[in-house]
């Protein structure tokens, strides 16, 4: 700074010796001196003011600099912080981003393997002794594994000093180390389970904090550059996909297969082809009688849909596709669509003077909505019709796993006089529990492997008891998906009256119901309801 105002000082003095020199010589020899003094003067300050505003700027540079400079020494300290987890000091997944993504683009043709492990039994760790806790084990963790591979020059180095650190730390519990395997002369698997090996070797016997001890185990996920993805992001999403497939099947090392992108995209392509059909209302749904087996009178119908995949395909049910159609955004529009036809089915149904009940499964508990009430009872205005008529089904699991909402919802459409059923009931004390709570009104049970001689006596004995409890609890009980005459004679032993399947009917295209009542009421005479029309019979 003092040099600065040294210079200063010495600029003025030269500045005001020419500025009095020119107001001498401009007195001497100009005439009109106020106007050149005028003159002179405003020259004078204008190169005061340049000069010094020059000065300012190059002090002001310089301070910057210096600034600067520190703020370089600053970073350099805390590079270490910016780039390495604070828990373990090892890199983070950032710093191994760069590293790695560095390393495929100044070697091209290079073939890299990204291992993602994790210890499986770590969690039970922060629920026992805390995270801070937890996080000395995990600290000592990835000191044992970093110490065990320091030397493997095959395995890139993330760190930023001349130790090499060989390891970095993912999301969550997940570590990272990445294999060279462009130069090996042996076979890439047994390389990389060799290092796997290595790894879990180095985590001690039992590792100890205080008076607790815990022996961890480490789970792989392999994915390999080239084959298994071209960059850092992809190729670690895939070795963490393949991680997540080793604790799912118990395996200690899983590759991952690039099959399940191939699957992946045909889910995705089945997903778009449903969303189209059921925009296009092309699925077929179809009538499925419940027949009384002791006097032939129709109990009801349950309202069925169909989806041809494509033209070779066999036909699917809306329990085989439903998740998809969820998934597609399109469940809600098949719901109502099959509500629709219900509707419409009901509406003709009384025209004829045929006054049976309609059931349409919801599928998932998304589908119990306010907008759906809203939907259904804007129909039954629409219609005329009483809500007695209209069931709505649903299976056990949704049942057990219904909210708050849902329960809401359910006790808004029993409001409207509609009737609930339970698919697929097993008789458990939790559904039992709920049967009672909610005052369900129907009851059915899968009776495909029902058989009338001395096999399957497990399913028998159930089946028996559900139907002795469901005659003492007062609720109808329906047996579903009984396709063969012997199902139906063990079914009929056990007291069971109410039958559905393929023994009454496959299944009735809703524009010929009124085709097949007559045809049914023919053979069976008695089960004519008294105010049906004589047309339909």
């Amino acid at each position: 700074m003092s040099r600065f105002n040294a210079k200063y000082i010495l600029l003025f003095i030269i500045l005001i010796v020419i500025a009095a020199l020119s107001a001498f010589f401009a007195q001497l020899y100009i005439e009109n001196f106020p106007v050149s003094l005028t003159a002179i003067i405003g020259y004078l300050i204008a190169v005061i003011t340049a000069t010094v505003s020059a000065l300012l700027l190059i002090q002001k540079s310089f301070d910057v600099t210096s600034l600067k400079t520190d703020k370089e020494i600053i970073s350099v300290e805390e590079l270490f912080s910016y780039t390495h987890d604070p828990t373990t000091n090892l890199p983070t997944a950032q710093q191994a981003q760069r590293t790695f993504e560095a390393a495929i683009k100044s070697h091209t043709g290079q073939r890299y393997a990204a291992v993602v492990f994790k210890p499986v039994n770590f969690q039970q760790v922060n629920s026992l002794l805390g995270h801070h806790n937890s996080d000395l084990l995990l600290l000592q963790l990835a000191y044992c594994l970093q110490q065990k591979i320091s030397d493997n020059a095959s395995l890139l180095s993330f760190g930023l000093s001349p130790q090499p650190v060989r390891i970095a730390r993912l999301q969550s519990l997940q570590f990272l180390v990445v294999y060279n395997l462009t130069d090996s002369r042996f076979d890439d698997e047994i390389m990389l389970n060799e290092l796997c090996h290595q790894l879990a070797d180095a985590v001690p016997d039992a590792m100890s904090f205080k008076s607790f001890s815990l022996n961890f185990e480490l789970a792989f996920g392999i994915a390999i550059s080239g084959e298994h993805g071209d960059n850092f992001d992809e190729i670690i999403s895939h070795a963490g996909d393949a991680l997540l497939n080793a604790l799912k099947t118990q395996q200690q090392i899983n590759y991952f297969d690039k099959s399940s992108i191939l699957y992946n995209q045909g889910q995705l392509a089945r997903m778009e082809s449903l969303r189209q059909d059921i925009k296009e209302e092309r699925l077929f749904c179809y009538l499925q009688p419940q027949v009384n087996i002791n006097n032939h009178k129709i109990a009801g119908f349950q309202l069925r849909v169909h989806w041809y995949e494509n033209e070779l395909a066999r036909p699917l049910e809306l329990y085989d596709f439903s998740v998809l159609a969820e998934h597609s955004g399109e469940l809600y529009l098949l719901t109502k669509q099959m509500l629709k036809k219900a509707f419409l089915t009901l509406d003709s149904l009384h025209k004829i003077g045929v006054y049976q009940r309609i059931s349409v499964t919801l599928s998932s508990a998304s589908l119990f909505e306010v907008d759906l009430v809203e939907f259904i009872e804007n129909k039954l205005q629409e219609y005329g019709l009483s809500g007695k008529y209209l069931m709505i089904e649903l299976s056990e699991d949704v049942m057990l796993s219904a909210s708050h909402r849902v329960k809401v919802i359910i006790d808004q459409l029993k409001s409207l006089d509609i009737q609930i059923s339970i698919a697929n009931f097993s008789g458990s004390y939790e559904s039992l529990r709920y049967v009672r709570k909610m005052a369900i009104h129907q009851l059915k049970i899968n009776c495909q492997q029902l058989t009338n001689d001395s096999s399957n006596r497990v399913d028998k004995a159930i089946t028996n008891a559900l139907v002795t409890l469901t005659r003492s609890m007062k609720i109808p009980l329906v047996g579903t998906d009984i396709d063969k005459h012997d199902a139906s004679e063990a079914y009929i032993a056990m007291g069971g009256e109410l039958i559905q399947g393929q023994i009454i009917h496959s299944g009735v295209v809703p524009e010929e119901i009124e085709i097949w009542l007559e045809k049914w009421y023919l053979q069976h005479p008695e089960s004519i309801p008294p105010e049906a029309r004589p047309s339909v019979y």
